[in-house]
């Protein structure tokens, strides 16, 4: 074994090594929020006001409206709302011109979008209460990577012939290398 390989043991996970724990906490806190759990599983307008929805229902959402990738199944056939994550840009931290070699940084993107049909609740625009719910949920939180989350942009997203519509929003995360 050589020195490099017995220091990398010492040092732990990389960010990119840790990005599968980094998913199942992101889709924990998504699925324990009541408010995206209803505005994903609920297609009325009253949405929120309906029952908070048990372990199983929460469950379902996986796969079938919750994704830990950039992924929809058949979304102009399915009237629906999706919520879908991706990375990117995993590399050296780096602040200015300082390059930090013992940390990595990245974006983790949040990709959520509803059925023009849907977007109308009583509550507002229902891509409008998730994207509130998701900054609540992540800017400036701990548990993901080493210190807060940041947010790095939102983007409308519009999508098949805009019969979708909804949010991109990428958070830096910064860990160990």
């Amino acid at each position: 074994m050589t020195s490099k390989m017995i220091n990398k043991e010492r040092q732990g996970k990389s960010a990119m090594q840790k990005i599968p724990e980094y998913k199942m906490t992101i889709l924990n806190r998504i699925l324990e929020s009541d408010m995206l759990s209803k505005l994903l599983f609920y297609d009325e307008a009253k949405a929120l006001f309906q029952p908070d929805l048990t372990e199983e229902q929460k469950q379902t959402l996986l796969y079938s409206k919750v994704f830990p990738y950039r992924f929809v199944p058949n979304p102009i056939e399915n009237q629906n709302t999706f919520l879908t994550l991706g990375i990117n840009g995993f590399r050296r931290n780096q602040e200015g011109w300082k390059i930090y070699d013992d940390y990595q940084a990245g974006e983790i993107y949040f990709y959520f979008f509803t059925h023009v049909d849907l977007m109308k609740t009583t509550h507002g625009v229902r891509q409008d209460l998730m994207l509130g719910e998701i900054d609540r949920l992540f800017e400036g939180n701990t548990g993901i990577g080493m210190g807060e989350l940041k947010l790095k942009y939102v983007n409308e997203l519009w999508m098949h012939n805009n019969k979708f519509g909804g949010y991109s929003v990428a958070f830096t995360v910064v860990d160990f290398k």
